[in-house]
């Protein structure tokens, strides 16, 4: 993916990205061609291959800039909490839910992992005290987690409020849905 900071080339990503987006909306995203996507664009082939290497790299450049998450965005202090994440993941979910749709619908809902994940391993108020090594497990773990949960949201129809996301992230995080079910089984 293109990342200089040409003017006409970031113009023409825009106008790649949106075309494809727009194609999104009503076909499956295996049947959408590179030549339909430049078509409508307005760009050359040349122009798409000098700018994204695949379809794939189009929609992680749309999660990135025009849908991406942040979870030091509203991070007060050096180190974001569990409950600070559960709340700006379910605003994020609540909030994207058209996008995410499209990706559940066409079955790419990895990508949004993907962009998750770089997504916590870039913010610095992700678990700064860990060793990098953590935070690489951690990162994946909350990536994977959190796009099964946004698949979840929207296949289960998206009506929760993100205030009963939120509980369901927090709890699921915590182990508290774990801690639960194991009190239940335990003997008085």
């Amino acid at each position: 993916m293109y990342t200089g900071s040409n003017k006409t080339a970031l113009s023409s990503q825009q106008q790649i990205a949106e075309a494809f987006v727009s194609l999104l909306e009503n076909r499956a995203y295996s049947s959408i061609s590179i030549s339909e996507i430049c078509k409508k664009a307005g760009v050359s082939r040349q122009t798409f291959y000098s700018l994204f290497a695949s379809r794939e790299n189009i929609i992680s450049y749309v999660l990135e800039k025009k849908h991406g998450y942040d979870p030091g965005e509203k991070c007060s202090r050096t180190a974001v909490s569990l409950a600070e994440l559960s709340t700006s993941c379910a605003v994020y979910i609540t909030k994207k839910k058209h996008v995410l749709s499209l990706l559940v619908r066409n079955d790419i809902i990895y990508l949004m992992h993907e962009s998750l994940y770089t997504s916590f391993l870039s913010c610095r108020c992700f678990l700064p005290a860990r060793s990098e090594s953590e935070r690489i497990y951690c990162a994946e773990f909350f990536a994977g987690g959190l796009s099964a949960i946004a698949k979840t949201y929207i296949q289960q129809g998206a009506e929760e409020s993100a205030e009963e996301l939120e509980r369901i992230i927090c709890r699921l995080f915590s182990g508290a849905f774990f801690k639960g079910a194991a009190a239940q089984r335990s003997p008085a």
